[in-house]
């Protein structure tokens, strides 16, 4: 439906596309969701009670997304131009802030960092030594985590849903599917990302990279 409305968008048929995108419900966990209620916003249509009804939700489910490790994500993420909101979205989604977390495949910590990648970036982190054990520590893990998101940043042109795939299912296949994406839509890649997981993955960062939006600004104090 959002696909739809996107297209009639573009064609012209502005009532039409306002109708269509105003039949996705305002759920600030849902990826189509919130982008129908931006979409609504561009097109001039009143959408203060969808912007009520995103905030008022995103407070019911609040307790479940807690900022933690303020300090150092102001201090890495915010200096390299990451939102620090988007990278507390991807650790809940990878270790559901558990600085101790440990995946089959040896990702490590809150950012789920393999030691191979770790040491891609440790350095321009400013450590210049790493031993594996050191991802567990969540400054240390943060630090590298935000530099590779900077690198991300700058290779998929700031797209959020490429950054978050790319974290998932690999940065070739990314940029494979960015390339397919015709306009360079945040909904039109993400309708392109080929492996299902990976598409998954990528609605729930966003929808909790949203939520995140909702409660708390830039800086990470409540809104």
């Amino acid at each position: 439906r959002y696909l739809k409305a996107f297209a009639l968008e573009k064609v012209g048929n502005k009532t039409a596309a306002g109708y269509e995108y105003s039949k996705i419900p305002a759920n600030p966990t849902s990826y189509f969701g919130g982008l129908a209620t931006d979409r609504l916003g561009k097109l001039g249509v009143n959408s203060s009670a969808r912007r009520a009804a995103m905030r008022n939700k995103s407070k019911r489910v609040a307790a479940s997304y807690p900022v933690k490790f303020r300090r150092e994500l102001l201090r890495h993420s915010s200096s390299r131009g990451i939102d620090p909101r988007f990278v507390l979205a991807i650790m809940k989604q990878e270790s559901s802030f558990r600085a101790n977390a440990k995946s089959p495949a040896a990702a490590r910590g809150l950012l789920q960092l393999t030691y191979d990648t770790a040491l891609k970036y440790n350095q321009k982190a400013g450590i210049p030594s790493l031993k594996g054990t050191d991802l567990y520590r969540p400054s240390v893990n943060i630090a590298i985590g935000s530099v590779y998101l900077a690198e991300l940043q700058k290779e998929f042109g700031g797209l959020y849903e490429a950054i978050a795939a790319s974290y998932n299912g690999g940065e070739d296949n990314s940029a494979r599917w960015l390339a397919r994406s015709n306009p360079k839509d945040p909904a039109v890649f993400a309708s392109e990302v080929g492996f299902s997981e990976t598409k998954r993955y990528v609605f729930k960062v966003m929808g909790n990279y949203r939520v995140y939006k909702e409660l708390y600004n830039a800086d990470l104090t409540p809104r």
